[in-house]
């Protein structure tokens, strides 16, 4: 009780004066009971004497003066107290929305992070799956076949939630969470889904999402970290973008030294399984070919990357860097005949900001381009044309203006 009072005086600076007039408006109406209880004593037992409506009232004289200025002065008092009430409650009317915004900003993040919270602490366990704080963690998974039967139980990567928001708009998060994702470990939480949770408690969810993300500096350098330590570089080494190794390492990035949970890494949505941690099938002699171990971005939840996807997709690499940069938006065309979902995070322009020119996302420039390098290498063997069925060729991918060997 204490806590919330607290919390409701530090709102704003109206707020706390209009609990100190509050509080002087309860004393002033104590002290008002208990004058006239005990003005009312002498009245026992004397009530025709002292019963006011048989006392004898103020003369003229009386009436018109002292009592009268007495009234006017009052009057005049409360006067004023509108005349400079009234205005400076205008001019504080700002800081009282700002900190009733505040007050239900910090109620929902709150809320949400007893929802995160593992089911020992009460929440519903996403903690459990994704980390504490969302730093990425690993959710255990069963597998069974297309007539539903066991196949076997695997570890499963699930990613890092606090660099989210620098990929996905609240929107994509509300539909990730309501809806889960096909195939995954993640499974539907809202109502509309199936789930258990109202849209509201979705709502709070994402506000504590929200209090735990990266800034898009932190996020870089936490990529360029985990890179060089996929790459065996030390720390702070210097890294070459141009290098294909280097692009190959950022599309699985975190994969194999679980950092972030694969968050950063494109592998995840384009390479069927692999989020499964290698190894960890259970029972160990589990067939996991149809599952796992496909070619690096032959296609899952995201497209196939493998048929040439400059041209056929993007004409160049700079038109799919661009892609890589802001990803899909829901209905909106891209690349040649592609349709957005939604579902596409842009890893190089935060879709929360207003300012959709510079680079505030999970990447660098350099890692953009070496990672659309990387794709656009994928598949460079296409069919020739039908008048040779079966022949195949050589696809020349378009020209790109070189890698910087550094982040500029």
């Amino acid at each position: 009780m204490l806590n919330l009072f607290s919390t409701v005086l530090a709102a704003s600076t109206v707020k706390s004066i209009g609990a100190v007039i509050a509080v002087i408006t309860g004393i002033g109406f104590v002290w008002y009971v208990v004058a006239n209880i005990r003005a009312g004593r002498d009245e026992v037992a004397s009530e025709i004497e002292l019963a006011p409506n048989r006392k004898p009232y103020y003369d003229d004289e009386g009436l018109e003066g002292p009592r009268l200025t007495k009234a006017l002065s009052t009057g005049l008092v409360l006067l004023g107290v509108c005349a400079v009430g009234l205005p400076l409650y205008w001019l504080a009317e700002p800081s009282r929305q700002e900190g009733a915004i505040e007050m239900f900003d910090q109620t929902f993040i709150s809320r949400g992070a007893r929802l995160f919270a593992p089911t020992s602490e009460g929440g519903y366990n996403c903690a459990g799956c994704h980390g504490a704080e969302g730093v990425g963690g690993v959710a255990p998974y069963t597998i069974t076949d297309a007539d539903a039967e066991f196949v076997a139980t695997v570890s499963w990567q699930a990613p890092a939630l606090n660099t989210v928001l620098l990929r996905y708009t609240q929107d994509e998060v509300r539909e990730i969470l309501t809806y889960g994702r096909p195939g995954t470990p993640m499974p539907a939480w809202g109502a509309e889904g199936g789930g258990a949770l109202t849209t509201q408690q979705i709502d709070e969810l994402i506000a504590y999402l929200g209090s735990i993300q990266l800034t898009s500096d932190e996020a870089k350098a936490a990529a360029e970290e985990a890179l060089r330590a996929d790459l065996g570089l030390e720390d702070g080494a210097f890294i070459d973008y141009t290098d294909p190794a280097v692009g190959e390492a950022i599309f699985n990035l975190g994969l194999d030294s679980a950092t972030s949970g694969g968050a950063f890494s494109c592998a995840r949505c384009h390479t069927k399984g692999a989020s499964i941690v290698k190894g960890s099938q259970k029972p160990e002699n589990a067939d996991l070919s149809e599952y796992a171990g496909f070619p690096a971005g032959s296609g899952a939840f995201g497209f196939s990357l493998t048929s040439g996807i400059v041209p056929r997709q993007f004409l160049t690499v700079d038109d799919l860097i661009e892609f890589l940069t802001k990803g899909s938006e829901y209905g909106m065309l891209y690349g040649q005949r592609g349709q957005g979902s939604g579902r596409m995070p842009g890893f190089g322009d935060n879709p929360n900001t207003e300012d959709k020119d510079q680079n505030d996302g999970m990447f660098t420039e350099g890692m953009l381009r070496a990672v659309a390098e990387y794709e656009a290498r994928l598949g460079t063997a296409a069919p020739a044309d039908d008048s040779a069925p079966g022949a195949e060729t050589t696809t020349t991918v378009p020209a790109s203006p070189p890698a910087t060997t550094q982040e500029p």
